[in-house]
């Protein structure tokens, strides 16, 4: 996304970039632990390191714990919010839109062109491999699982948004790269830490990098596209609630309660799944991105200042 004001010096980007990062780590690992202290939980297993780690995690509330491992997004949230205030001295609202209102409905179309993009394919993977999955759903935890689900995890896809979509893709945009290359190194970026989930542990990068990078440059793409935020926010709430919800692995990242659960993610099919989503998704909310008011004026890149 890019605006008339004038472009912030790269120091700043790269001041703001380390404080955002350090904030995120220090308060969102003492909030993390915090939380495990109140819940009484062991600390240790929110780091699992070997399957019976895991398989301790998912012994514990699934509610609590997945509390405890999405407070730790609340900083990265704030931290960006402050950082593009004080490093960029830029009006906090153009990290989510160029335009001169945020518009909800756009972000509840994102969700929604999502939901029916991922269920429809899924349902299809369900049929091909029915086998892999087993019935998993727990009434009992549900209810008190789906309270922090509509609390914390928009905290953390906002925060994951501010950030990637928000923070680095207007640091990229800076009149001389592409589309294209802005979405694909976003999309790059965004795959990273990622990478470090237990579910990527002892696999093959390439598959989960495929999977998570084609979801940060359909994020990325339709950001640029719209110069806003609320496609992305939309979708990407989608995806999470949906893999809470809906079908989860017992290697995820997230305790979850899902319907259906699977011994591991199928990495390939994933990435496929992934790699046909993003045009997808990108063509059908592309009826949504018609002309509108600009902040400032009509969007293009800006000099460095």
């Amino acid at each position: 996304m890019t605006s008339q004001i004038a472009r912030p010096a790269l120091w700043r980007w790269i001041v703001g970039t380390i404080f955002i990062v350090t904030t995120w780590q220090v308060l969102g690992l003492a909030l993390t632990l915090l939380l495990a202290g109140f819940f009484d939980l062991d600390a240790e297993l929110l780091f699992p390191n070997a399957d019976e780690d895991l398989a301790k995690i998912r012994a514990l509330p699934a509610w609590s714990s997945a509390a405890t491992v999405l407070i730790s997004f609340l900083p990265l949230l704030l931290a960006t919010l402050l950082a593009y205030r004080i490093f960029l001295k830029r009006n906090q609202k153009s990290l989510f839109t160029f335009h001169e209102r945020y518009s909800y409905k756009k972000t509840w179309i994102g969700f929604a062109s999502l939901a029916l993009i991922s269920l429809s394919l899924g349902a299809l993977e369900l049929l091909l491999n029915w086998g892999s999955y087993r019935f998993s759903f727990e009434a009992s935890a549900f209810l008190p699982y789906l309270l922090i689900a509509f609390t914390l995890l928009p905290i953390q896809i906002t925060a994951e948004e501010l950030f990637f979509r928000g923070w680095i893709q207007q640091w990229l945009d800076n009149g001389k790269m592409k589309q294209w290359s802005i979405s694909i190194i976003s999309g790059a970026l965004f795959s990273l830490p990622h990478l470090l989930n237990p579910e990527v542990s002892g696999n093959e990068l390439l598959f989960p990098i495929i999977s998570y990078g084609a979801t940060g440059f359909m994020l990325a793409w339709v950001t640029y596209r719209d110069k806003s935020l609320e496609l992305a926010i939309g979708a990407h709430f989608a995806n999470n609630l949906l893999a809470a919800l809906l079908v989860s692995s017992d290697d995820s990242a997230l305790p979850a309660v899902s319907l259906l659960r699977s011994a591991e993610v199928a990495w390939g099919p994933a990435a496929v799944i992934a790699v046909v989503i993003a045009p997808l998704f990108i063509l059908l909310t592309g009826k949504w991105s018609g002309s509108r008011a600009i902040e400032g004026s009509s969007p293009r890149s800006l000099r460095d200042a």
